[in-house]
């Protein structure tokens, strides 16, 4: 159970009185590690991201699942492909931000380099559900 703000407080305040001011300063130099460092962009490889990949047809998106290391350096990307095509990278982002798009592929598996190649930008970024995660074998 996480304690309420009004508990904390209260035990930062009975440490003083028995500790001294010593760890009243050393308890308010500890701050939250996410306050730390800001979260790094999410990549192609990252799971969760939303990539949108342009193809002859438009510009199709895809949600990255995982990463395969295979044999000789070649990696997989472990994706989902959906059923949508935009004719910009910004409607991509808006349709990714939305509920789950139209899948087209529960499971696909694109070449890193073959994918890197083309025109592509990660549009969005959400953490995969359970759901998402038991895609990947």
């Amino acid at each position: 159970m996480i304690p309420s703000n009004s508990t904390v407080v209260a035990s930062i305040r009975l440490a003083s009185l028995a500790c001294g001011a010593p760890l009243c300063a050393v308890i308010a130099l500890c701050g939250c590690s996410s306050d730390a460092a800001p979260e790094p962009e999410p990549t192609v490889l990252t799971p969760g991201a939303f990539v949108a990949v342009r193809e002859d047809t438009g510009i199709a998106l895809r949600r990255t699942l995982d990463t395969l290391n295979l044999q000789e350096g070649t990696r997989l990307v472990v994706t989902t492909h959906y059923a949508v095509t935009t004719t910009s990278f910004d409607e991509a982002r808006e349709i990714a931000k939305g509920p789950e798009p139209p899948i087209e592929r529960e499971l696909a598996f694109d070449d890193e380099f073959q994918l890197l190649q083309r025109e592509h930008r990660v549009v969005w970024f959400r953490t995969l559900t359970a759901e998402e995660e038991e895609r990947v074998p």
